[in-house]
Formats: structure tokens, sequence, C-alpha cells
């Protein structure tokens, strides 16, 4: 009799234990715990939405909101009825009302940070710098500073809060086979050496950079990104360059209605994952000449993509090489300059930054950038004034 009520015992304590495990790990995963709360939905079936989205890349609720109301109906298993569930619950969860007072409005803008490019002249250029939720294009000829206005956002997302960064992470999807990671270090360091950053303080394991080099293989890191954002807390996500894999796999004048249609569909997808997020998605963007011998200066150089990229971009940045002036009143030979063709809340004004031998600076920081390279006993070689190119130890630019 004695055995059996300790049997007893001991199953209601396994109970007890097993429930707490439920109740733990419902806990410690947002997806499983905000479906939960739906009510149309039985036990069987969360799990089974759980199981799929997860298959998805979707580990988030808000990654429910990166996709749309036919994605979702297209997932195996899930049906037409449960995917509007999900996104009424969602939609109702997160923002109520579809509709926003001015006052509701400013404060959700009032939400995004602001990502520092390195320099001082350029934040101002920007109201304080890259905002996040937003697209940003960066279009210029070869050697403008594209891939390296990147590189130093990237860094400032990694820096801490308490040395001016945004203490996350960064997702980088390299199409051109262009990415350095002893670059990325080189601007590291910087930041480092500059602000006494402890050892350690630095959190570098929130980067992640894929090679994607096919349409094919941007679709599956966008997939796979689902799962990296929460859990690196990512603000942003940097492609380099958008167009040209699709330059690529859509050649002639026959497939173009194809590609733009295509592009348009993997704007939108970005977007959207900006929007759940909050996370900025810088993208740089190839040039190509205007043959018309009318046409003004800013009009001979045009970014591709045409009206499509054109409409989905907030922020459109031209980088280009300063004027000789420029270079000489400053000792500045990397010296760029940068104009807001396109911004619906930004002048269309224009200032100066420079390529410095750590990353994006302001032309009167040039040439301290020279001098600390000599100075610093990791190597670097400081460049040249007489080469248009940046040369280190480590990476040609």
């Amino acid at each position: 009799m004695v055995q059996l009520q300790d049997e007893n015992i001991e199953d209601e304590e396994e109970k007890v234990i097993t429930t707490r495990k439920k109740s733990v790990k419902s806990s410690d995963d947002p997806l499983l715990t905000f479906l939960s709360g739906i009510k149309g939905l039985s036990d069987t079936m969360k799990k089974r939405v759980q199981k799929v989205l997860s298959t998805e890349g979707i580990v988030d609720p808000r990654g429910i909101k990166a996709l749309t109301q036919k994605e979702l109906e297209n997932l195996p298993g899930i049906s037409d009825a449960t995917a509007s569930l999900l996104r009424d619950q969602f939609e109702t969860k997160s923002e109520g009302s579809i509709f926003l007072s001015l006052e509701e409005r400013e404060e959700l803008e009032t939400v995004r940070e602001k990502i520092k490019t390195g320099s001082k002249a350029l934040d101002k250029l920007l109201q304080g710098g890259v905002p996040t939720g937003c697209f940003v294009e960066l279009y210029g000829a070869p050697q403008s500073g594209k891939t390296q206005m990147c590189y130093s956002l990237a860094a400032n997302t990694l820096l801490p809060e308490d040395f001016g960064g945004l203490d996350s992470g960064v997702i980088w999807l390299d199409t051109e086979g262009s990415f350095s990671s002893q670059r990325l270090k080189q601007v590291l360091s910087y930041y480092e050496y500059t602000y006494n950053i402890p050892k350690g303080k630095l959190n570098t394991n929130r980067f992640m950079v894929a090679a994607t080099r096919t349409l094919a293989q941007i679709e599956q890191a966008i997939k796979e990104a689902g799962k990296i954002i929460p859990k690196n807390k990512v603000k942003l996500l940097i492609v380099d360059s958008l167009m040209d894999p699709f330059r690529s796999e859509y050649g002639g004048l026959g497939e173009l209605a194809s590609r733009q249609k295509h592009l348009n569909k993997f704007l939108h997808s970005l977007m959207r994952i900006a929007e759940a997020y909050n996370l900025a998605v810088v993208y740089t963007n190839q040039v190509m000449a205007n043959p018309d011998p009318f046409a003004t200066a800013m009009d001979k150089v045009q970014p591709v993509g045409g009206f499509v990229l054109g409409h989905a971009s907030d922020i459109r940045l031209w980088l280009r090489r300063a004027t000789s002036k420029i270079r000489n009143q400053y000792d500045a030979p990397h010296a760029r300059r940068a104009l807001i063709t396109d911004c619906g809340w930004l002048p269309q004004e224009e200032c100066h930054f420079s390529l410095g031998a750590f990353g994006i600076t302001d032309v009167e920081e040039e040439a301290n950038h020279r001098k600390l390279a000599l100075e610093l006993e990791s190597g670097l070689v400081a460049p040249s004034e007489d080469e248009e190119e940046v040369q280190t130890e480590f990476v040609k630019l």
C-alpha cells in the first residue's frame, strides 16, 4: 500500500515537471506564445502552424507581418481561414486600427533609430544618420565609396550604445564577391582605438554575411534571415549590390518585363521585413550612362533598375568623386561627395566626405586617418597621396 502511494506521488511529480517544462518552453518561444493567444485555433493546429512557420524561417511573430496573405495561404498545411486569422490577430495585437492619428504616426516615426555613417557632414545631411525602417540606395560609379560606406554603417551598428552605436546585429548579402572581413576589422579597430572600447565589449558575433551570387541564393538568404534577425537583434540589412544578379540572370530587352516584375516582388518582400523588424535596408546600385547629349550632369549618370527601384527607395544617395579644389584644400585625395537625389522628407542637398584608411570620415579628418594608420602597431601602411586608391596591408579599395 505504501509502495503504491509512493508510485502515485512520483507520477504526480513527473506530471508537474512535464507541465513546467512545457510552460517554460512556451514562454521561451515567442512564436508559440503568440499562437497560444489565438482562440480560433486548436492546440494541434497551433503546433502545426508553428512547425510550418519555423520551416519557413519565421521564429518570431513579427515575421508573419513580413508575409502577404497569399504567401501565408500557399504555405503547406495552412488554410485560407488560418492565414486570415494569423494576419488579423497579429495586426490587432500590434497596431489596432489601420488608421493612425497624426500624433500616433509621429510616435511611430520617433521609434526609428539612426545609424551613423562615420562622417558628421553626412550624418547632418541625413538628419542624424540612416533611419531604421527605411530603404536607402547608394549608387555611383566604381570606387565612388558605396561599399566603403556599408562597412562604416555596419561598424556603427555593431558598436555599443555607450559609444554611439546601436549594439545590434548586421546582415550582409554579398552579390559581387567584394566583401572583405579584414576591411571591416580595420574599420572596427579604428573605433576600438579611438573610443578606447574595452576588450570583449564589441560583439562581432552579431554580424552575419552570406555569399549570394544568384537570385535563388538571395531568396534563400532572405528566408533564413527570419531566424537570424530576432536572435541577433538585427537593425541593418545590406545588399551589395542589388541589381547585379538581376542584370546577370535577365539579359536582353525581351526579358526586361520579367526582370522588373521579379525585382518588384523582391523589393516588397524587403519592405515588409524592414517594417516588421524596424531595420534599415541599405543597398548599393550600379549606374549606366545616358547617351542624351542634352542631358544635365545629374541625368548623364543614372542608377539601373528603372522606376521600380526608384519608387521603392526612401532615400537615394548619389556618390561621386569630389572636385580637385576640395581634395587639394583639405589634403584629402580620396574625398567624395554625396547628393540626395530623391527623398520624401529630406531636401536635395550635397555634402563632402572622405574614404579614410579606417572607413568613412569627414574630409578634414582624412589626413589624420593617414597619420593614425602609421602610428598604430597593427602594420597598416599609409596610402600614397599620388594614388586615387586607398591601400592598406590588408585590402585595396
